[in-house]
């Protein structure tokens, strides 16, 4: 009777913590309805509105999922201005934050550990949620939102019992992929090795298990392989996404990053905000790591750069994200035998965790990437304070202060962020409206500021050519190059910021439309 009573305070509790979310992200929307937009947000809103037109053939991208698209072009329908558009996607990303947050929930269950303990943890979820749903692209939540409940199905102890539980991780594991395509190699590794230690550490249920596998695997593959054949057909080759191949070629020795950075590039199809829309066409300069030494130190070193980059994204979320997984690396070093028979929360959601990030490690690393780390190092931090509650080391008042310093260094960034973030790229909305007077519109191409002009030409319902410069020296047009680009490419406006004097003798021949009256920037009408 008291569990029971505890169990439905606790839900109270968890109701309560969501109620809490909704109305602090109604409250904090009004305050980031401007935010800073990305170039990958940009064209996602713009692949989106292809679906929303029913240009079915050009919003097919093998570089984009499309699960946001689809989803977003609903309200693109309802209202397409720019401004509305955005703040649609802050709407679907607290949408979505409250479905993680209710995975979280549920996914503690999968972790032992005592109601108070358990509430606690959750508590600072919510401004963490918050945090990554109003200040970082959406995708990456939605993302992260398909896994915690692959996670809350595949960590189930009595995971080879029923087989709705692997039909439903794989149909969860299909979504993710549907959002991002690194959920499809990450699906297929994880899933098999988390059916190997259940096979392994069963004795009665082995056929389950196997049975449990091949199930998984065909929801997946029935639903990805869908989409697969879609974009394979759209690129004449066979492919589950291009973003894989594309960012290891743009980390690689030869290409020293992406071409969008340099030179002009004509957009995908006339209502493409920029070329970004789909770099599968890009040309890369393709290596091979293992092709030579040079080429395999290369690989070692980006390795290496990119961990301690890693490291550093995983103290900025808190500081007790490495003692936390040394903790449980600890749990790992065992002979293959203890290891299968030891709980499955102390060594799944390490082996996730390292399996999540190993495929990150060989490209770059950002750290919105990583949502779903930080959200599991929660968790096993909540499992560790269980566990070490059970000991003498510390008494119940010392347990209670190291939870309490967990729970403070959970909601130090979220919180100051945003509050100190409030009205965020707000400025480049007052910008576009300035420049919109002037009407502005079609081919927009500029002599630096990239993700400035990118931002601007978004509200504009313009078409961002990129900044003129040499793709080659990396250095500014020359007047010939430039002119030259502006015949190619039809280039309609050319935005020229700050006050050199590049170019200056062919932009005479053009008229400076703003006289001064913007700070930092003159438009040139070029047709």
């Amino acid at each position: 009777m008291l569990k029971i009573n505890t169990l439905a305070k606790s839900k109270m509790i968890f109701a309560l913590f969501l109620v809490i979310y909704s109305i602090l992200g109604t409250y904090f929307i009004r305050y980031y309805q401007y935010d800073t937009i990305s170039r990958d947000l940009i064209v996602i809103i713009s692949v989106a509105k292809l679906y929303a037109a029913g240009d079915i053939s050009n919003a097919v991208n093998g570089y984009w999922g499309p699960f946001f698209p689809w989803i977003l072009a609903p309200f693109i329908l309802q209202n397409p201005a720019p401004q509305s558009v955005m703040y649609a996607t802050k709407i679907l990303s607290l949408i979505t934050g409250f479905f993680t947050i209710t995975g979280i929930i549920f996914l503690s269950y999968r972790f032992k550990m005592n109601e108070k303990i358990r509430i606690s943890i959750i508590f600072p979820v919510i401004f963490v949620i918050l945090y990554f749903a109003l200040r970082y692209n959406p995708v990456d939540l939605l993302l992260t939102c398909f896994l915690i409940y692959y996670l809350y199905f595949i960590f189930n102890p009595s995971y080879s019992q029923n087989l709705h539980n692997s039909a439903l991780c794989g149909t969860f594991a299909a979504l993710a992929y549907l959002t991002k395509s690194y959920a499809f190699p990450f699906f297929i590794a994880h899933f098999i090795i988390m059916n190997s230690f259940y096979y392994l550490k069963s004795t009665e249920d082995r056929k389950n298990v196997l049975k449990n596998l091949f199930l998984g695997l065909a929801v997946f593959f029935v639903i990805s392989g869908a989409w697969s054949a879609v974009i394979s057909e759209k690129y004449g080759h066979m492919t589950f996404g291009t973003s894989g191949k594309y960012n290891f070629e743009e980390s690689g020795p030869l290409q020293h990053g992406s071409p969008i950075w340099n030179g002009l590039m004509k957009p995908p199809n006339d209502k493409s905000v920029s070329a970004w829309e789909d770099p599968s066409y890009f040309k890369m300069k393709s290596w091979n790591p293992l092709g030579s030494v040079k080429s395999f130190i290369y690989l070692i070193n980006l390795i290496a750069n990119n961990f301690l980059k890693l490291i550093g994204y995983l103290q900025q979320f808190t500081y007790f994200s490495m003692i936390i997984l040394a903790i449980y690396l600890s749990f790992l070093f065992k002979p293959l035998r203890k290891l299968i028979s030891i709980n499955g929360e102390q060594i799944y959601p390490i082996l996730t965790i390292i399996l999540f990030c190993a495929g990150y490690l060989i490209i770059f690393v950002e750290f919105r990437y990583f949502f779903i780390v930080y959200l599991l190092i929660i968790l096993m931090g909540g499992y560790l304070l269980n566990m070490l509650s059970k000991t003498r080391f510390l008494n119940k008042w010392g347990i209670f202060l190291l939870l309490l310093l967990f729970i403070i260094s959970l909601i130090v960034v979220p919180i100051s962020s945003l509050v100190n973030n409030q009205y965020i790229g707000q400025d480049y909305y007052t910008m576009s409206n300035s420049i919109s007077k002037y009407n502005v519109h079609g081919n927009i191409a500029s002599n630096d500021k990239y993700r400035d002009s990118l931002n601007i030409a978004y509200y504009l319902n313009a078409h961002y050519y990129g900044r003129a410069t040499n793709s080659t020296t990396k250095k500014p047009m020359t007047d010939m190059e430039l002119e030259k680009s502006f015949k190619e490419y039809k280039i309609d406006y050319y935005f020229f910021w700050g006050n050199s004097n590049t170019n200056e003798d062919l932009l005479k021949k053009y008229k400076e439309i703003t006289n001064g009256t913007i700070n930092g920037l003159k438009i040139y009408r070029i047709r």
